[in-house]
């Protein structure tokens, strides 16, 4: 498994994490990445905000690498912009179904 971090994007800092798989190709076996990726607070590196495997796979370890760095900034993104229900007062955690029906 290779891993790297990145430089703390808005106050969040970013951990990726890309394995290796084989997958059967039509003349021999072939290699896949699969990536996931960790967003912690800069502060408080152990807080982890989220974390999240991605279901894609690779054709190299570069792509899975700028491929989840771009998500993890855009989940950032999204957490404080303030139409997501992350940042709207939905404190049950990531990943929570919210109980109360979408104000228009």
């Amino acid at each position: 498994m290779a891993c790297q971090s990145y430089a703390p994007y808005r106050g969040f800092g970013i951990d990726v994490q890309v394995t290796t798989g084989k997958t059967l190709c039509l003349h021999n076996v072939g290699r896949r990445y699969k990536v996931s990726w960790t967003i912690s607070s800069s502060s408080q590196p152990a807080q982890k905000v989220a974390s999240f495997p991605e279901q894609l796979e690779f054709m190299s370890e570069q792509d899975a690498f700028r491929y989840a760095e771009k998500r993890a900034q855009t989940f950032i993104d999204c957490m404080l912009s303030g139409n997501s229900a992350i940042s709207s007062g939905c404190d049950a955690g990531v990943g929570a179904v919210r109980t109360e029906a979408p104000r228009v």
